[in-house]
């Protein structure tokens, strides 16, 4: 995880792939130093792992992206845990119904899962796509105890 020493508790990158990942990742930036613990980050991921879901709620993201992408990844957030929308409602929740498809870019290029849940975000008729794999995102919805055809 990648966070801002100087601002409180700000995620910019994650990755269930490690540190090196999360740094290839992100575009550089002075202020961060990588692999810092901060406490209220930790916490968050210490209660969400203990059932808490609404643990990542509390936690500031701060992501490159276009406006568009900015308002994808802030739609993400307000998806309720145990819930999941389609690609394509969460285009119409944005206010672009036919942008599904940059709607899926967004989630691929989404630096903070799951601080901000793209996992939350399937295709129409499965499961879709995530770029950790899909065993990491049904682990993170069964966790979420998600009941959806979709993720099966």
């Amino acid at each position: 995880m990648i966070v801002d020493q100087n601002a409180e508790s700000v995620v910019f990158s994650t990755s269930f792939r490690g540190l090196s990942d999360a740094l290839r990742r992100l575009p550089q930036r002075d202020e961060v130093r990588a692999g810092s613990r901060d406490p209220h980050i930790a916490r968050a991921l210490e209660s969400y792992a203990a059932g808490d879901m609404h643990a990542f709620e509390s936690v500031i993201v701060d992501q490159p992206g276009s406006p568009f992408r900015q308002r994808v990844w802030d739609s993400m957030r307000e998806i309720e845990c145990g819930d999941v929308v389609s690609y394509g409602e969460l285009a119409e929740r944005v206010g672009n119904p036919r942008s599904y498809r940059a709607v899926g870019s967004a989630c691929g290029e989404n630096l903070a899962a799951p601080f901000v849940p793209c996992h939350r975000v399937v295709a129409a008729a499965g499961i879709g796509g995530y770029g950790y794999g899909l065993e990491v995102k049904r682990a993170l919805l069964i966790h979420e105890k998600v009941i959806d055809s979709r993720i099966k």
